[in-house]
């Protein structure tokens, strides 16, 4: 079978080289989280209330939107099904227990919360796309960057940052104390609350109006984007780039 031909230059072959060898890399691999316990506050900071009730005339659990605002004795329609507000949770019963996971589903990440009690019964609270959520919980906890720089979400979730244009690339001893703290702090972060991920930055200098310009890359567990202190920290250091 006959080879294609490249169909970069020299010149840019050799530009790509440049770049790939001073893009400069933090990681740590292990088992990637698809389930983790959380408590119930977590449920509140992603804009759910966990409701006792009825659905469908059973009683059971469920979960409400926080901004809906229902409250015991409101009933409700969701997909055909009835849904009546008994009780708000406050807290769960020693044996009773929150779980997130995360699987692939139609291509993309999903993500269920569940109930369990001790007697190993399990309710499904909510499923939604892993996007979908993440995007909500950023927009509520007012993280601007990790908006901007969502890529995609399956069992792990891609953020990437730009700022200008590309161009040669600087090598470790050259760059700005700043890109070098973005490094260390990326490589505690994902060390610390991440567990594993992936953290990448390519610096270029500065443009004609002094403002730095590189590319940023993250890739990590999606579950734990949803910890708030990973989250509010990782957006802090994208903010902190410029």
């Amino acid at each position: 079978m006959k080879k294609r031909a490249s169909k970069l230059t020299a010149e840019e072959l050799l530009a790509k080289h440049q770049v790939a060898l001073n893009t400069f890399v933090r990681e740590r691999w292990g088992e990637i989280p698809q389930e983790m316990e959380v408590p119930l506050r977590a449920l509140r900071s992603w804009g759910f209330d966990l409701v006792r009730g009825l659905r469908g005339g059973r009683e059971t659990l469920f979960t409400t939107p926080t901004e809906k605002g229902y409250e015991p004795g409101d009933t409700f329609e969701e997909r055909g099904e009835l849904f009546e507000v008994r009780e708000l949770v406050k807290e769960l019963g020693p044996q009773e227990k929150l779980f997130i996971e995360v699987t692939l589903e139609d291509r993309r990440g999903v993500i269920r919360a569940l109930h369990r009690t001790g007697v190993g019964q399990e309710t499904v609270l909510f499923t939604l796309p892993a996007a979908e959520l993440l995007l909500a919980f950023f927009k509520k906890r007012g993280y601007g960057k990790l908006l901007e720089a969502f890529v995609s979400s399956g069992i792990t979730t891609e953020l990437l940052q730009k700022s200008g244009e590309g161009g040669k690339a600087y090598p470790f001893e050259a760059l700005p104390p700043k890109m070098r703290r973005a490094l260390r702090e990326a490589s505690d972060l994902i060390k610390k609350h991440g567990g594993v991920g992936r953290f990448t930055l390519a610096y270029f200098g500065v443009n004609k109006d002094g403002e730095d310009r590189y590319i940023a890359a993250w890739l990590l567990p999606t579950l734990r984007l949803l910890d708030v202190e990973l989250a509010e920290n990782v957006d802090k250091l994208l903010a902190a780039l410029g």
